[in-house]
């Protein structure tokens, strides 16, 4: 099983509503739908998905000014989504990916400006 944030959490990490995927469900718990996150920073706009269940989390970062595509992560088996900030100036989170023989580590800040960092870790 993937592990999520409550949906609360991601209310006050994005900053927004999301917009869902399946609205006809509306007795699905949040972990088995899909939800669609859009804000902005002073310098970039997010559309950030997330499917709970299935470990996705896709993220598009465009310039806000010029709407030039900055960044677009799709990762299909995130173990686990954490959030390592969440104040009004600074938000960030940690994806973690465990393959066979490797772990790898997404660190992306959304707040004050955008920055991914990727760390693989061999197990061996």
């Amino acid at each position: 099983m993937y592990v999520f944030p409550a949906e609360n959490k991601l209310l006050s990490l994005f900053e927004c509503e999301p917009t869902l995927f399946d609205t006809t469900a509306k007795d699905l718990p949040f972990y088995y739908n899909k939800a669609i996150y859009q804000f902005s920073n002073e310098k970039e706009d997010f559309i950030v998905t997330l499917s709970p269940s299935y470990g996705e989390v896709k993220i598009q970062v465009t310039q806000s000014i010029s709407n030039k595509l900055l960044s677009l992560l799709d990762v299909k088996r995130v173990d686990k989504f954490e959030i390592t900030a969440d104040k009004k100036e600074l938000s960030s989170v940690r994806l973690t990916v465990l393959n066979e023989d490797s772990l790898q580590t997404l660190e992306i800040d959304f707040k004050p400006e955008f920055k991914l960092i990727f760390k693989e870790h061999h197990m061996r």
